[in-house]
């Protein structure tokens, strides 16, 4: 009876804090990918030539270093949504003509990971956020901008390999 009743306690105990580990587990998770996706993106990025920043693969499509601000602009929005303040002197709307050199795109793409980084750290996954007019819990609405740069680092993937880059973790 008295090992049936410490399985009991042992149990209860499990149970009640189960919740938070699983946060933290899902939040860790969701750290780990956009840290390694992070790491990608830069080494694809730096890894385009200068000169190649202005190429696009048809007239009407965004260019490299347009879609590379366009990813920077959605990471410095997307934390505006759980709260947390745009960067001071940061202005997204107008990235993609205002940062244009590869030196530039680089600075502005790399803090907007961090952005996105200290995003992903807040807490309270379980709470509710609006965005794009429905309303998610933060844990799913990290995995909307998450999945938003895994999307672009696929057209990044496609644009290094059509101007002969391969991507440095590929070769």
């Amino acid at each position: 009876m008295r090992t049936l009743s410490a399985f009991v306690v042992l149990f209860i105990l499990a149970l009640a804090g189960s919740p938070v580990t699983a946060q933290a587990d899902i939040q860790s998770d969701l750290q780990a990918d956009f840290q390694a996706l992070s790491q990608k993106f830069v080494s694809l990025a730096e890894a385009i030539p200068a000169d190649k920043y202005t190429w696009r693969p048809a007239e009407g499509v965004r260019s490299v270093s347009e879609s590379l601000m366009h990813v920077a602009g959605a990471n410095y929005f997307f934390p505006t949504v759980v709260g947390q303040a745009m960067p001071e002197g940061i202005d997204p709307r107008g990235f993609e003509k205002d940062y244009t050199t590869r030196e530039d795109v680089l600075r502005v793409f790399k803090g907007s990971l961090e952005s996105m980084d200290k995003m992903l750290a807040l807490g309270d996954l379980q709470a509710e956020v609006t965005a794009f007019g429905q309303t998610m819990t933060k844990a799913g609405f990290f995995h909307t901008a998450i999945s938003h740069n895994h999307e672009h680092l696929g057209q990044m993937i496609a644009y290094a390999r059509s101007i002969g880059v391969v991507p440095p973790w590929s070769q």
